[in-house]
C-alpha cells in the first residue's frame, strides 16, 4: 500500500479534491494534518528500510506532493482564516442585523399597534362623520325649511308692502286732490270773508245812517241793534199802535218814513217786517194782530216809490217769539213789538258757496 492510498484510506477522501475542501474551523484542520503525519510516520516505521530505500523516488514524489499539499494547506488555511474573519464579520453583522430585526420587529409591533389604533380611530371618525353628515343633512333640511318659510314670509311682506305703496300712492293722489280742493276752498273762503267784510262794512254804515236818521226816536220806543251781520230796528207798541189796534199813529208813521228814506239809498238791503204780541188773548187773534201790524208797517215803507217791494217781506209771529217773561206787565210790554230786520243781499255769497 503506497502513501497516497494510505492517506486516502485514513481520510476517506481523494487528495486531489483535498485542496477543494473548505474547513469550518482551524481545530478540524489541525486534526487532519496530525492524522496525516501519524499515518506517514507509521507507514515509514513499518516498511522495511530496503523497501524504503528502494522506493526513494516514489518517496520524493510523495514528499513533493506533500509539500504541494502543505502549500495548498497553507493557502487553504489563509483562505480559511479569511473565511473565519469574514464569518466573524458576518456573525457580527448578523448580530447587528438580528438586533436591527428585533428593533424593526419591535417597531413593526408598535406600528401594528399604532395602525390598529389608527384603524379603530378611523372607524370612529367614519362613524362620527356619518353621524355628522346625517345631523348636517337634518340641520340643512331644517335650515332650508326655515329659509323657505322666511322667503314666503318675505314675499308676503313684499306683496303687502306693494299693496301699501299702491294705497299710499292713491292716498297721495287723493291728498293732492284734497289739497287742491282746500286751496280752491281757501280762495273761496277768502272771497266769502271779503264779501262778509264788505257786508259788515255796509251793515255798519247802514246802522250809522239809521242812527242819524232816527236820532229823535232812538231810545224813545225805538232801538237799533247789529247782530249776526244784520240790523235789527225794534219798535215798541206804544210808538206805533194803540193797544189791540194795527193802525200806525202819526208819530210812528214819521219814524217809518225816515227809515224808508235811508232804505231807498241802500238798494242791496233786504227788509223783513215781523209783528209780535204777548200771550194775552187767543193765539189766533194774536196771529192776525201781529200780521196786520207787519202789513201796516210795510205799506208805509212802500209809500216811498224808491223802496222796491221785492226787497220787503211781512210776517206775523204772534205770541211765539217772546223776548221777556209774559207773566209780568213789564215783560208783556216788551213782547208787544215790531221788528224791522235789515240784512244785506247774499246773492253774491250764495253764488260763491254754490261754486
Amino acid at each position: 500500500m503506497n502513501i497516497l492510498t494510505f492517506v486516502k484510506y485514513l481520510l476517506g477522501v481523494d487528495l486531489k479534491s483535498f485542496a477543494c475542501v473548505k474547513f469550518k474551523n482551524i481545530t478540524m484542520m489541525k486534526k487532519i494534518v496530525l492524522s496525516i503525519l501519524v499515518g506517514t510516520f507509521l507507514i515509514s516505521a513499518c516498511a522495511p528500510i530496503q523497501k524504503l530505500m528502494g522506493k526513494k523516488t516514489k518517496l520524493d514524489v510523495c514528499n513533493e506532493r506533500a509539500d504541494s499539499l502543505q502549500n495548498a494547506l497553507a493557502t487553504q488555511t489563509t483562505k480559511n482564516n479569511e473565511i473565519s474573519s469574514e464569518l466573524a464579520i458576518l456573525k457580527e453583522t448578523s448580530k447587528k442585523q438580528s438586533k436591527s430585526i428585533d428593533s424593526l420587529s419591535t417597531l413593526a409591533t408598535g406600528q401594528r399597534d399604532t395602525i390598529s389604533k389608527l384603524s379603530s380611530l378611523n372607524d370612529e371618525l367614519v362613524k362620527k362623520q356619518e353621524r355628522i353628515s346625517k345631523d348636517n343633512a337634518s340641520e340643512a333640511k331644517r335650515i332650508m325649511s326655515e329659509l323657505q318659510a322666511t322667503r314666503e314670509d318675505l314675499q308676503k311682506r313684499e306683496d303687502k308692502l306693494g299693496a301699501l305703496q299702491t294705497d299710499l300712492e292713491k292716498e297721495r293722489v287723493r291728498l293732492e286732490k284734497m289739497n287742491t280742493e282746500i286751496v280752491a276752498k281757501d280762495e273761496q273762503l277768502r272771497s266769502l270773508q271779503s264779501v262778509l267784510r264788505s257786508k259788515d262794512s255796509a251793515a255798519n254804515a247802514l246802522k250809522t245812517r239809521l242812527s242819524l236818521a232816527l236820532k229823535g226816536f232812538e231810545g224813545n220806543g225805538l232801538t237799533i241793534l247789529q247782530r249776526d251781520g244784520k240790523i235789527y230796528v225794534s219798535l215798541d207798541e206804544q210808538l206805533l199802535f194803540e193797544l189791540g189796534k194795527f193802525e200806525v199813529n202819526p208819530k210812528g208813521a214819521e219814524a217809518l218814513k225816515k227809515l224808508a228814506g235811508v232804505l231807498e239809498k241802500n238798494a242791496d238791503i233786504n227788509i223783513l217786517v215781523e209783528g209780535h204780541t204777548d200771550n194775552t188773548g187767543s193765539a189766533k187773534f194774536n196771529w192776525k194782530l201781529s200780521t196786520d201790524r207787519a202789513l201796516a208797517i210795510s205799506a208805509i215803507l212802500l209809500d216811498n216809490p224808491k223802496v222796491d217791494g221785492k226787497r220787503l217781506t211781512a210776517a206775523g209771529r204772534g205770541q211765539f217769539s217772546p223776548i221777556d217773561d209774559n207773566s209780568t206787565v213789564q215783560g208783556r210790554t216788551k213782547n208787544r213789538r215790531c221788528e224791522i230786520i235789515l240784512s244785506p243781499k247774499l246773492d253774491e255769497l250764495y253764488k260763491l258757496i254754490e261754486n
